[in-house]
């Protein structure tokens, strides 16, 4: 560093531009705080686009008659969600798209399956409501069909287009997020330096660092991640039966199948499928996963022409902070050390709660509002929006 490349004293430099680091940066934004994103690759291209969008409201955690953690860190998001999407809250996100204001939830004939969704409905009486099966309004199409026997549960839980909602946040606080080549690390003496071809160096000073970078924060060795694996599949063909957002309950506290659906970049119907099938699936290659995924669709769809769809699939590692036997964490994740801070949302769902928390510890580490800009990173790159699994060019099709 001389003195015609001073370091550009930043507040809150903030590591990773998926949900967790975006939302926190308009949070903070909001409040007043000189805050800077840095991003190595594109915005969301590690767990955000591969997520499912489901804003949870407990539901999936109250399947066997309990309530459990998780199932009351997470009561509130839904509303939460609704009011920043509508302009009402902290967080900006007008423009951004919901998918479905309500998801489903299906039992099918097993006696396992339907105590399960009994519990949860006593549970979440205020979330869930019973669907009649033959309700052409209100049943999916997917599972409007008179050979279906099951019962259905309309959840107060809406998905959003998780693309658009990071399109809406980095939109609104473009100023503020500039592209790193590579990873950033700090200096020797706690500063980082920028680099990008055709710019020159920059070296920025943080008062605070947070890390959201995911799977990213295992770089630090004092906050090493605990990484849980799914194998997702995705579905499209002309005999998918219309858009479906929905739990199907199966024997254990993990949904048998989730399925979501969005669009491609050519506006094919895309079906999304996660929960059990996902996390069982880890143990099976390709081929392997796509025979299951056929053979559990026909099993609880059997009036589909599953022979016509086609199917891909990949795996995702879900970052969180690590956890006695490996088990999932009930809620975000915030570690410390000093000025510098790791944290995981655990779901997307989460993402304000976790920026919340981090807020919180702001007054004890010195720091308080006040205006920076930097006017120097006006012409630096910004990174572009990644793309969604379905639309990558080296997706391989069955």
């Amino acid at each position: 560093m001389t003195g015609s490349d001073p370091a550009l004293p930043v507040d809150i430099l903030i590591v990773g531009g998926g949900i967790a680091g975006l939302w926190l940066l308009a949070r903070l934004r909001a409040r007043g705080y000189g805050a800077l994103l840095v991003e190595s690759d594109r915005l969301g291209s590690g767990q955000t686009l591969c997520s499912q969008g489901i804003i949870h409201g407990g539901t999936k955690y109250s399947l066997h008659g309990q309530l459990s953690d998780s199932a009351q860190t997470i009561a509130g998001m839904p509303t939460r969600w609704r009011d920043c999407l509508a302009g009402r809250a902290d967080v900006d996100l007008r423009g951004a798209r919901l998918l479905a204001e309500h998801q489903y939830l299906w039992a099918t004939q097993a006696p396992t399956s339907r105590l399960a969704a009994f519990f949860a409905s006593k549970l979440m009486r205020s979330r869930m409501e019973k669907v009649a099966n033959r309700d052409a309004v209100e049943t999916p199409p997917a599972l409007h069909h008179p050979a279906f026997q099951g019962a259905i549960y309309r959840l107060d839980e809406p998905i959003v287009d998780a693309a658009s909602i990071l399109a809406a946040l980095a939109t609104r606080h473009r100023d503020t997020i500039v592209l790193n080549q590579g990873p950033l690390v700090p200096n020797a003496e706690g500063t980082f330096t920028l680099r990008q071809p055709g710019q020159p160096p920059q070296t920025l000073r943080p008062t605070i660092t947070v890390y959201t970078a995911g799977a990213g924060n295992a770089a630090l060795p004092w906050a090493t991640p605990q990484l849980r694996p799914l194998h997702m599949v995705i579905a499209r063909g002309a005999a998918l039966p219309g858009p479906l957002y929905a739990h199907c309950l199966g024997v254990s506290e993990v949904p048998r199948l989730t399925v979501t659906s969005h669009y491609d970049a050519s506006g094919r119907l895309i079906w999304y499928l996660g929960g059990g099938l996902a996390e069982e699936g880890v143990g099976r290659d390709r081929a392997g996963q796509i025979v299951a995924a056929r053979h559990e669709l026909r099993q609880l769809l059997p009036w589909v022409d599953w022979n016509t769809v086609e199917f891909a699939t990949f795996t995702i590692q879900r970052a969180e902070a690590h956890q006695a036997g490996g088990r999932r964490p009930a809620s975000y994740s915030v570690l410390r050390d000093g000025r510098m801070i790791v944290a995981w949302p655990t779901k997307l769902a989460l993402a304000p709660l976790l920026a919340e928390r981090i807020e919180t510890l702001l007054p004890d580490l010195g720091l308080q509002p006040r205006p920076l800009q930097w006017p120097t990173l006006a012409a630096w790159p910004r990174p572009a929006l990644a793309a969604y699994p379905w639309d990558r060019e080296d997706m391989a099709w069955s």
